[in-house]
């Protein structure tokens, strides 16, 4: 056993493990407690060495605060990514439809242990290549262990949902150019279905990588000709990736974005991802 994971019953969630030799590394433990109790039984005895967070999105910073033993990792933006105050409304209001009980406020990790373009963590017989990953999110990180060629690939590669485009497209398209240099044997994405058939693991990242071609190429052309954004997104709408019914939300939210970081007329503090926060965190 090398690579554990466990989903939780919200948000497609995936939580997991590198096991070797006695040592364990947990990769964004959460959501709940009870599933991080359930993950620590699932690698036995293995000893807790590190706990890596991805991203700084606030389902991803969860599990530090039951696990104080193990050393945090994370990018070197994660600190400047992180909003503590948004995310404690955010959980506050998923913890109470959720029926969770909490004792004290939530209080966002650290990082104890950061890099900044890639760094390696010695595990047992393993070796876990953690290289930065930026698109989705400016702090993203992706987690390569190339005996299994196991790929934990964050916020990416997704069955149950398109690309999110809240940091920056030309990111997150180079970050997609270089998972596609990688053998993968096994693909974890942060939401959705883990697979090992690599037919399905190629069809998931040429259908991202032509959703983000089709998608600038909409967006340059608009704005090219000054076109205002309600009418960007009218021209964009056949930009077509669908992978759940909240998909159409989420490629607005890209064409805002994207919109603004062309240069169209938009205000990029006012539209797209982080308008959505700001509502968000608003409730």
């Amino acid at each position: 056993m090398s690579l554990v994971v466990r989903q939780s019953r919200f948000l497609h969630y995936n939580a997991g493990a590198f096991v070797s030799n006695g040592e364990t590394c947990f990769v964004d433990p959460g959501i709940l407690a009870e599933e991080i109790k359930a993950l620590r039984h699932d690698v036995g005895a293995a000893a807790l060495v590190f706990v890596v967070l991805t991203h700084a999105d606030w389902d991803h910073v969860l599990g530090p605060e039951s696990l104080p033993q193990a050393t945090t990792v994370a990018h070197e933006s994660y600190a400047r990514d992180l909003d503590p105050d948004g995310i404690r409304a955010v959980l506050a209001r998923f913890e109470e439809q959720a029926g969770v009980r909490r004792d004290a406020p939530f209080d966002p990790p650290l990082p104890a242990l950061t890099f900044a373009k890639s760094t390696e963590l010695e595990l047992g017989d393993l070796e876990l290549h953690l290289e930065h990953a930026p698109g989705h999110a400016a702090s993203m990180l992706t987690i390569y262990e190339p005996r299994g060629a196991d790929l934990w690939a964050s916020d990416v590669m997704s069955d149950v949902e398109i690309p999110s485009i809240v940091d920056d497209l030309e990111s997150y398209e180079r970050t997609l150019g270089r998972i596609a240099t990688l053998e993968i044997g096994t693909l974890v994405p942060g939401h959705g279905t883990p697979t090992s058939d690599r037919t399905e693991i190629r069809r998931r990242l040429d259908e991202d990588r032509s959703y983000l071609e089709q998608l600038r190429a909409a967006v340059e052309s608009a704005v090219s000709v000054g076109s205002p954004l309600q009418e960007t997104l009218g021209r964009c709408e056949a930009v077509a990736l669908r992978r759940s019914e909240d998909d159409a939300i989420t490629h607005r939210l890209n064409v805002e974005k994207v919109y603004a970081d062309l240069g169209g007329d938009a205000n990029p503090d006012e539209v797209g991802f982080v308008r959505a926060w700001k509502e968000a965190v608003r409730g």
